[in-house]
């Protein structure tokens, strides 16, 4: 049986692969059961999946101290490495977050990514909207078509 992380990660991988740019996609497991680097002719991402199986908006994600970790770990072993958050909204697309974005909407009282939560939301054939901690709003939007070409 195919797991909901499973289809939910090939759907944006599909998109990845389907920009027609050459690509590696390497999971990193011994980072991160949900990070994998994609590097591509003129950068290397890395890339943390979230998934919400909520079927409709707002998708809540929370950020744990397991991918706190995770991330600082994979910023050290590949110096240069530009960080993304791929989160999943379910069947209706992926919201794709720089590291500075993800910054922008955190606690800044808080450690850098644990217990952070952020909600997704977007109105029918609109861009995403992000609310992080303490209900700050980030000042823009999110293209539904920011995923995949913010990490190539």
């Amino acid at each position: 049986m195919i797991s909901d992380q499973e289809f939910l990660h090939g759907a944006a991988f599909l998109r990845l692969i389907n920009l027609g740019q050459p690509i590696t996609v390497t999971h990193a497991p011994t980072i991160h059961p949900s990070i994998y680097i994609v590097s591509s002719l003129t950068k290397v991402s890395g890339i943390l999946f979230k998934i919400s199986t909520k079927s409709r908006s707002a998708w809540s994600f929370t950020f744990s101290a397991q991918e706190d970790t995770a991330i600082s770990t994979l910023k050290s072993k590949h110096l240069g490495i530009e960080f993304f958050a791929a989160l999943v909204c379910h069947r209706d697309g992926i919201c794709c977050l720089s590291e500075d974005q993800l910054f922008a909407v955190f606690d800044s009282d808080k450690s850098i990514f644990a217990g952070q939560r952020i909600s997704v939301s977007r109105k029918s054939c609109g861009s995403y909207h992000i609310n992080g901690a303490k209900k700050v709003r980030m000042g823009k939007t999110v293209p539904q078509n920011a995923w995949p070409k913010l990490v190539v």
